[in-house]
């Protein structure tokens, strides 16, 4: 009988610990929007540039505020190419650190997300001139008729440069579970 209350007491004991284990956390995979300081171009940063980024409204996790409003997201460029014949600009930024209102630096793994991609840029240009081609076609009782198509020369318009600014609407993706 004693064997089976204190197998009863260290089930409930065990199962117990584990329940006030949990600690909340931002899952890997999170989306936090946030705005850039200031107007970032490709035309003014190189590869390992730092870039700013701050949070415009609070994020909670359960009853914890994670994210203050105003923290800042430090980051830096991981890929900048310059504009060419054909293909604009592409620019893709890593997070590496988030400053919260009271001085406190946590290190986190993140990335910017534009527009549902991580990379900025780096769209085909327009075709500079077109070609004309005739598809002939033939119907019954008539000998004669076709299709005129434009299609590219092969030839394109050179690269911009691209942009983003306060305005924008970027999301910091983080790469890796933060632990507040």
């Amino acid at each position: 009988m004693l064997k089976k209350i204190l197998l009863i007491f260290l089930t409930l004991v065990l199962y117990n610990i584990s329940v006030f284990a949990y600690e909340p956390y931002l899952p890997k995979g999170s989306l936090v929007k946030v705005y850039a300081k200031k107007v970032f171009s490709t035309k003014n940063l190189e590869e390992g540039s730092r870039v700013y980024f701050i949070a415009p409204s609070d994020v909670w996790v359960l009853e914890r505020k994670v994210i203050e409003k105003g923290d800042i997201f430090q980051g830096y460029v991981s890929m900048l190419k310059l504009p060419v014949q054909g293909v604009n600009a592409a620019l893709s930024v890593n997070i590496d650190s988030l400053v919260k209102q009271n001085g406190e630096r946590i290190d986190i793994k993140g990335k910017i997300i534009f527009s549902g991609s991580d990379v900025l840029g780096g769209t085909l240009t327009n075709p500079a001139s077109y070609n004309t081609t005739i598809h002939p076609r033939k119907v019954y009782g008539n000998h004669w008729g076709g299709t005129l198509q434009y299609v590219p020369s092969g030839e394109y318009e050179f690269g911009q440069h691209v942009f983003f600014g306060p305005r924008d609407n970027l999301l910091v993706e983080f790469m890796e579970d933060y632990y507040f």
